[in-house]
C-alpha cells in the first residue's frame, strides 16, 4: 500500500506541474459527464448541478450529471473507471470511495490508489443529528436520555452504510453510551424523506441535504458536529456546547478522473473546477447550504486522502465494521 501511495502521489504531482494555459483552447471539446454516487436531491447531486451550470456558461460545453447510486459508491466508481480517460468523464466522490471502502470490503472491485486519480477537493461539509420538527426531544440531551431509557428502540438513518456520516453516528453512540440501530439509505435525499414521513425517528446527515427540510419547518437539527455554529443555523448548538467537548464530524467532496487521464487534462480540470467554486454564484449558494469552499492542487488533495485513509482505516478496524 505504501508503494501505491508513492506512485499515486507522483502522478498527481506531475499533473500539478503542467501549465494550465496549454489546454485552455482544446478542453473540453464535448459534453462532460459528472458521475455522482448518490440519488438526485442530495448534497453531492446539488453541488454537481450548481457547478455544472457555471462550467457550461464558462466553456460553452454541456456538463451533465449522471447519478449512479448504490453499492456504497462502488457502482459510481466502476462507472468512472470504465469511462475513456480523456477528461470528459469526472466524478464527485467523498471519502467513502477512496479512503474507506478498501477497509469495508474484503474484496473491493477497484483499487482506489491505481484506478482513480484525485483532481481537486471542492468543499468541506458538516454533519448534524436531526429529528422531525414535532419529535418529543427538543435537545440533544433529551434525545440521549430517551435512547438510554429504552435501549435499541431509537433508530437513525444515514446516506449509506460505512460512509463518513454513518461512522459519525457510530462514534457518537460510543461516546454517549447509547444503543441506536443504524438504517442505511442510498443517499441523503431518501433518508431525509423517510425522516419527514415518520418512517425513522432520527438521522445523521450532512447539513446541506437537510437544509431544505429545516427551512420548511419539517426538521429540527439537535446539534452540529463542527467546531463552531453554522452560519446557516446560528441557533443550533454544536456537540461541544451540548456536553460533548471535542466531538466533531465532517467530510468533503472532490473531483476525480479515471487513471490514464493525461496530466495536461488533469491540470485543466483542476483549474476549471477551482474557478467554478470561486465563482460568486457558487460561493453565495454554498453559504446558504452550510458548505465551505476548499480547493487546492491535485497533490494537496492526494495528501488529504492519504491522511483520511489512515484515520478512517483505524476507526473501521476498531469498531469491526464490514460491508461483506
Amino acid at each position: 500500500m505504501r508503494n501505491a501511495w508513492i506512485r499515486w502521489g507522483a502522478a498527481v504531482a506531475a499533473a500539478a506541474l503542467v501549465a494550465l494555459p496549454a489546454m485552455a483552447d482544446s478542453f473540453p471539446t464535448k459534453t462532460v459527464r459528472i458521475v455522482v454516487p448518490y440519488p438526485a436531491g442530495g448534497a453531492t447531486d446539488n453541488l454537481a448541478r450548481q457547478v455544472s451550470t457555471v462550467l457550461a456558461e464558462k466553456t460553452g460545453q454541456s456538463f451533465i450529471v449522471d447519478n449512479k447510486p448504490g453499492g456504497a459508491t462502488v457502482i459510481a466508481a466502476q462507472a468512472l473507471i470504465q469511462a475513456p480517460p480523456d477528461g470528459h468523464t469526472v466524478a464527485f466522490f467523498d471519502p467513502s470511495t477512496v479512503a474507506m471502502n478498501q477497509f469495508l470490503f474484503k474484496r473491493l472491485a477497484y483499487d482506489p490508489t491505481t484506478s482513480i486519480v484525485p483532481v481537486t477537493q471542492m468543499v468541506r461539509i458538516h454533519f448534524g443529528l436531526m429529528v422531525r420538527a414535532d419529535a418529543p426531544y427538543k435537545t440533544l440531551k433529551e434525545y440521549v436520555d430517551a435512547a438510554k431509557a429504552k435501549p435499541g428502540t431509537i433508530t437513525f438513518g444515514s446516506s449509506g452504510a460505512g460512509n463518513a456520516v454513518h461512522l459519525a453516528g457510530e462514534r457518537f453512540k460510543g461516546l454517549a453510551g447509547i444503543e441506536t440501530a443504524h438504517i442505511p439509505y442510498r443517499g441523503g435525499a431518501p433518508a431525509m424523506q423517510d425522516l419527514v414521513g415518520g418512517q425513522i425517528p432520527s438521522v445523521w446527515m450532512d447539513l446541506t441535504s437537510a437544509m431544505p427540510f429545516v427551512k420548511a419547518g419539517q426538521v429540527r437539527v439537535l446539534a452540529v458536529a463542527s467546531t463552531k455554529r453554522s452560519d446557516a443555523l446560528p441557533d443550533v448548538p454544536t456537540f461541544a456546547e451540548s456536553g460533548y467537548p471535542g466531538f466533531t464530524a465532517g467530510s468533503w467532496f472532490g473531483v476525480f478522473v479515471p487513471a490514464g487521464t493525461p496530466a495536461p487534462v488533469i491540470a485543466q480540470i483542476n483549474g476549471l473546477f477551482r474557478e467554478a467554486i470561486a465563482n460568486p454564484k457558487i460561493t453565495s449558494w454554498l453559504a446558504t447550504v452550510s458548505l465551505d469552499p476548499a480547493t487546492g492542487t491535485a497533490a494537496e488533495f492526494a495528501n488529504l486522502i492519504k491522511s483520511d485513509t489512515e484515520a478512517y482505516g483505524a476507526v473501521i478496524k476498531r469498531i469491526g465494521f464490514s460491508l461483506d
